[in-house]
């Protein structure tokens, strides 16, 4: 082997050796109830969107700029091979919409109290679906009246939160908005481990979507997002499982030991501390109690820090 390569296993070996992380392993959790997780209560026109207060849920707007007009919210009814979201909605037919064209930075966001309270040594998981929605031409039954062109390019960036009396306990802040593609949805999770000693224990929990309203450009002025199928759970939190990386000739062998039948899935991250971790497509570790993989050292992903997240 010649000095280069050495140099470089080397390095390898000692990226490494800082990059074994606990992570948690899955067990059942309950559904938390959340009216109208995906928006369907409203009544609205296939193919149009609709300004209006979508049922169960109230505005966030911390600047007080909605206004029915340029800045609104609202209900979404993609119909499967319109422009907006050639796919349709990701669950059931609508969608919340957040559209933010003003010229205020101010965040805007809907959210909703539900009846259940925070409880500790509880793992709760939040996810939604969330939206990049593409530029097009509204159609009948669309606020404002048909053939209106909106040009919806770029992508504001989102915010989820999990509350407990009214106040922010867990949140993503736009970890997947870079990936979303133009005229799609992607869904996305977090999880937040209530310790037993936190202050809001016994305070009603909340959830909340957020359009960020970061700054646009005339080529993508970062204008609208929309949301789908907002999900909570709550069980407990599960022993710990343990991910181990060593160097195995020339590739990088991953090993997990956690609960038999769980499942992960790899993520990546070239540095710490990490703001987005990466998931390694179509790699998946099962504890069974233990499972290896081989991942390549010729791979991008090979030198860095990985987790495994339970699915």
């Amino acid at each position: 082997m010649n000095p280069g390569s050495l140099n470089r296993l080397a390095e390898l070996h000692r990226l490494l050796g800082m990059a074994l992380i606990i992570l948690p392993s899955a067990l059942p959790a309950q559904p938390i109830l959340i009216l109208n997780a995906g928006f369907e209560s409203n009544s609205i026109t296939p193919g149009a969107f609709v300004v209006l207060q979508p049922q169960s849920w109230v505005n966030h707007d911390p600047g007080n700029i909605i206004n029915g007009f340029n800045n609104a919210v609202g209900v979404i009814r993609p119909s499967p091979g319109t422009e907006y979201f050639p796919a349709g909605a990701p669950e059931l037919n609508n969608a919340a919409l957040i559209f933010l064209a003003g010229p205020e930075s101010t965040e805007v966001g809907l959210q909703q109290t539900l009846s259940a309270t925070l409880q500790g040594g509880r793992r709760y998981r939040l996810s939604a679906m969330v939206g990049n929605i593409a530029s097009g031409t509204s159609l009948p039954g669309s606020s404002g009246g048909a053939g209106v062109y909106f040009d919806l390019d770029g992508f504001p960036g989102y915010r989820l939160d999990l509350l407990a009396g009214g106040a922010i306990v867990a949140a993503d802040t736009n970890s997947i908005g870079a990936s979303i593609p133009e005229g799609e949805f992607r869904r996305v999770t977090m999880v937040f481990d209530c310790p037993t000693n936190h202050p809001r224990i016994g305070q009603a929990l909340g959830v909340r979507v957020v359009n960020l309203k970061q700054p646009g450009t005339p080529a993508e002025p970062n204008i609208e997002v929309d949301f789908d199928d907002v999900q909570l759970s709550a069980g407990p939190i599960p022993e710990a499982a343990q991910l181990a990386l060593a160097l195995n000739g020339p590739a990088i062998t991953l090993t997990i030991t956690g609960t038999t039948g769980a499942t992960y899935r790899v993520e990546h991250s070239p540095t710490l501390p990490a703001t987005n971790w990466i998931a390694l497509t179509n790699l998946t570790l099962n504890a069974s109690p233990a499972n290896l993989l081989d991942l390549p050292s010729s791979n991008p992903n090979a030198a860095g820090f990985y987790r495994a997240v339970a699915h």
